[in-house]
C-alpha cells in the first residue's frame, strides 16, 4: 500500500500517478491544487518544450493519467505506458494522439473544446486584419526609418469562405458578418437552413473559386490528409487571402508556396504548420504572417482549459480508485 499526504494534509491511499507532459502547466493555479488534492504528480514537464517520443515514454512509464498538449502520443509512447488509463488533453484537437492505439488499450481520451472557441476566433480575426492592413510590415519599416505608405484593404464587403463550420468556424463567421462580410461555408456535416445570408458551397473547390478570403476551421483529416492541395488551388483565378488556425496538415506546404509565388494566394496568416516548431520556407515570404501555434494561448483561456482538463480527470478518477 502507498500512502501519500497531500498539501492539504489529506491522506491519499494508493493515489493515482499523473504525468503532466504538456509543455507548460501553471502549478500555482487552482486547477493544479485540485489535481494534487486527488492524485500524485509523478512527472511534470518543466522544459517549456514539446517532449520527444523518447522523453514521453520515460515520463509515462508509471503514469495512470496524463495531462497532454500537442506532443505526439504515438503507438510506441502508449505501449510504453502500461498503467495509463486516461489522457486528458488541454485543448481540442486529438490528432496528436494515436486514438486507435488508445482504444485498443481501453484508454479514455478527453479534451477541452469549450475553452478554445473565443481565443481561436479572435486570433483568426487578428491575423486577417494584420494581413489586410499590413500591420507587421509597417511596424518593422517605421523602426528602420521608412515612412512610405501603400493603400490597405477593407475587410467590409469581402466574400469570406469558411472551411469547417463547427463552434470556432461559427464564431469566426459571426465576427466577420458583423464587420460587413458576406459569409459562405463548406462543411459536409452542417446545413444551416435557418441562417439567412450564409451560403453553403457544394465543395472546397467551389468555395475557393468564389471567396476572396478563406479561413480554415476543420478538424484534422484521417491520415493527416490535406484539404487544400494543388488540385484545389488550381481552380483559383484570383489572389485570395488564406488564414489557417486549425491544423497545419490541412494545407499542402508545396501547393501553398506555389500559390504564393504565382499570386493565386495573395497573402496568408498562419498559426499552424506541417511541422512544429516551424522554420521552413513559408517564413521567407513577406506576405505571410506567422505565429507559433498560439491561437488558443491567452491567459484567460489557458486557465479555463487547464481547469477543464483537471475536472475531466476528477470526474472519472473515482472509478479508478
Amino acid at each position: 500500500m502507498v500512502i501519500i499526504i497531500n498539501a492539504a494534509g489529506k491522506i491519499l491511499m494508493n493515489p493515482l500517478n499523473v504525468a503532466i507532459t504538456i509543455r507548460s502547466f501553471d502549478t500555482a493555479s487552482e486547477a493544479y491544487k485540485k489535481l494534487i488534492a486527488a492524485a500524485r504528480v509523478s512527472y511534470l514537464n518543466s522544459t517549456g518544450l514539446h517532449l520527444s517520443e523518447q522523453a514521453l515514454c520515460s515520463a509515462l512509464k508509471y503514469a495512470d493519467i496524463s495531462i497532454a498538449g500537442t506532443e505526439k502520443y504515438t503507438r510506441a509512447v502508449i505501449d510504453a505506458a502500461p498503467q495509463l488509463k486516461i489522457i486528458s488533453r488541454v485543448g481540442i484537437g486529438l490528432d496528436s494522439i494515436d486514438l486507435d492505439a488508445a482504444e485498443e488499450r481501453g484508454i479514455r481520451v478527453l479534451n477541452t473544446p469549450g475553452s478554445t472557441i473565443q481565443p481561436v476566433a479572435e486570433h483568426t480575426l487578428a491575423l486577417l486584419l494584420a494581413v489586410l492592413k499590413q500591420i507587421p510590415d509597417y511596424n518593422y519599416r517605421m523602426r528602420d526609418g521608412d515612412f512610405s505608405i501603400r493603400p490597405g484593404t477593407l475587410l467590409a464587403g469581402k466574400r469570406v469562405g469558411i472551411i469547417g463550420l463547427g463552434r470556432i468556424g461559427k464564431k469566426v463567421a459571426s465576427f466577420l458578418e458583423i464587420l460587413g462580410c458576406s459569409i459562405g461555408y463548406y462543411d459536409p456535416y452542417v446545413n444551416l437552413k435557418d441562417r439567412n445570408g450564409w451560403y453553403k458551397y457544394a465543395s472546397i473547390g467551389e468555395l475557393l473559386a468564389h471567396a476572396e478570403i478563406v479561413t480554415i476551421h476543420s478538424s484534422a483529416q484521417q491520415g493527416n490528409a490535406c484539404i487544400i492541395d494543388k488540385t484545389a488551388l488550381d481552380g483559383i483565378t484570383k489572389g485570395i487571402i488564406l488564414i489557417n488556425t486549425a491544423r497545419g496538415s490541412l494545407v499542402n506546404e508545396n501547393a501553398l508556396i506555389a500559390g504564393l509565388m504565382d499570386g493565386r494566394i495573395r497573402a496568408a496568416g498562419l498559426d499552424v504548420f506541417p511541422q512544429e516548431p516551424y522554420s521552413g520556407p513559408l517564413l521567407s515570404f513577406p506576405q505571410v504572417i506567422a505565429t507559433p501555434h498560439i491561437a488558443s494561448n491567452t491567459i484567460e483561456s489557458r486557465k479555463e482549459m487547464e481547469m477543464e482538463a483537471v475536472k475531466n480527470i476528477l470526474d472519472r478518477i473515482k472509478r479508478l480508485t
